[in-house]
């Protein structure tokens, strides 16, 4: 008997050592091919989703930075507009008081090549009408001659006079005379 329990023990030990064998092989996991056509349909569309709005992002971002540049451009203008130059009472000398912003007008006159303006000089009502005129053009050819000097060329600006006619302040006081002696610019 002690031969067959033996063979039996060999049987049995050689069939686990099968089964075991059997058992750990991988077998090649079966996908279902429409699974995997719709979690890469998906993940696509993620990319696609992140790509949009990435690129709405982007799109906001320029938006809003041309806006901000539009806004600051308009606002040099406004500033280039509505900076007067003052002159002294019956002078037509560019005041040092004044250098500083008729040289940040010929800065912005020379980064916005394609602006023409027109000077207008100014006076207050103390004189004659025909005085005030020549003084209000003299004013304002000073102004021209400062510009052109720091290389803003002649053929964008033209003059004019208003002399005592466009009051800033119609008062009849020395801050009122001071706010009228002025010269203008207007972007045409």
């Amino acid at each position: 008997m002690g031969k067959n329990w033996r063979g039996s023990l060999a049987l049995i030990t050689v069939l686990l050592t099968m089964l075991v064998a059997v058992s750990c092989s991988q077998k090649p996991v079966e996908t279902d091919p429409t699974t995997d056509a719709a979690a890469q349909e998906a993940m696509t569309d993620e990319a696609a989703d992140a790509t949009a709005a990435a690129d709405d992002a982007a799109m906001i971002a320029e938006e809003e930075l041309m806006k901000k540049e539009a806004a600051a451009r308009a606002e040099a203008r406004s500033a280039f507009e509505n900076t007067n130059i003052f002159f002294n009472y019956d002078s037509s000398a560019v005041q040092d008081s004044e250098i500083a912003a008729l040289e940040a007008k010929a800065e912005w006159l020379k980064e916005n090549p394609g602006v023409r303006i027109t000077i207008e000089g100014h006076c207050d009502d103390r004189g004659t009408t025909d005085y005030n005129l020549a003084l209000g053009d003299r004013r304002a050819a000073r102004v021209k001659a400062f510009l052109e000097s720091l290389g803003v060329d002649a053929d964008r600006m033209v003059t004019v006079s208003y002399g005592e006619e466009r009051p800033a302040d119609p008062a009849a006081n020395e801050s009122a005379w001071a706010k009228n002696r002025r010269a203008e610019f207007v972007i045409r």
